[in-house]
């Protein structure tokens, strides 16, 4: 059952929201930080989805934990953009407890996720092999995304420190938007106008920030 579990869950996060959320992560914190904080969330997210992962949707209403994701992307995304002094000579900007903050942000992608949902699925099918389910999902999702963070390390060397931004902020607003948009379907004009603003925004922070350097 643990390999089961560990390939079905494997197979099912390469390329996911958040394999590519851990990836873009990586432009922000320290590579240690993205895998301790990862891994700090996939424990604890297993754990929860083995165990009472049923109870999910009766304890916190889905469209708000959407919600808290979306926004929570979305400001990464603008914050990304943003260039400060200390930055701009080459110093590490430390956000304050890096590893909680990318364990609840990968908490918060994975709820709901198809990944979440399966070890639920496979919890309640094997209510006799919990911790088989739980050792399974945990190191599939933990060896998906080192192999996301590592790929991300590697395209974002190669890449200028403006298009790394660019890139990085990019995946937060996708991501943010159509997470935003599960919990909150809405007509396509509405598409286009959140657009709009959402890259005009980007824009006067990231040109903002480039005069304050200058």
């Amino acid at each position: 059952m643990l390999l089961h579990t560990f390939l079905f869950v494997f197979i099912a996060e390469m390329a996911d929201k958040t394999q590519l959320m851990m990836m873009a992560l990586t432009n922000r914190y320290r590579m240690k930080s993205v895998i301790l904080g990862m891994m700090l969330g996939v424990i604890i997210i297993s754990a929860f989805s083995t165990l009472a992962g049923d109870l999910i949707g009766d304890m916190i209403p889905m469209q708000f934990i959407k919600l808290a994701a979306a926004a929570m992307f979305l400001g990464f995304g603008f914050f990304n953009l943003r260039i400060t002094k200390e930055e701009n000579k080459g110093h590490h900007i430390s956000l304050g407890l890096p590893i909680f903050s990318i364990a609840f942000t990968f908490i918060l992608a994975e709820l709901g996720d198809k990944t979440q949902l399966a070890t639920v699925a496979l919890s309640a099918d094997h209510m006799d092999q919990h911790l088989q389910v739980f050792l399974g999902a945990s190191l599939g999702l933990i060896m998906a995304n080192i192999f996301g963070i590592f790929a991300g390390k590697f395209i974002f060397a190669h890449l200028s420190e403006d298009s790394v931004k660019v890139v990085s902020s990019f995946f937060f607003f996708l991501f943010g938007s159509i997470t935003l948009f599960e919990a909150y379907p809405a007509a396509p004009f509405f598409y286009i106008i959140y657009s709009i603003l959402i890259i005009s925004i980007a824009c006067m922070i990231y040109e903002k920030s480039h005069k304050e350097i200058a």
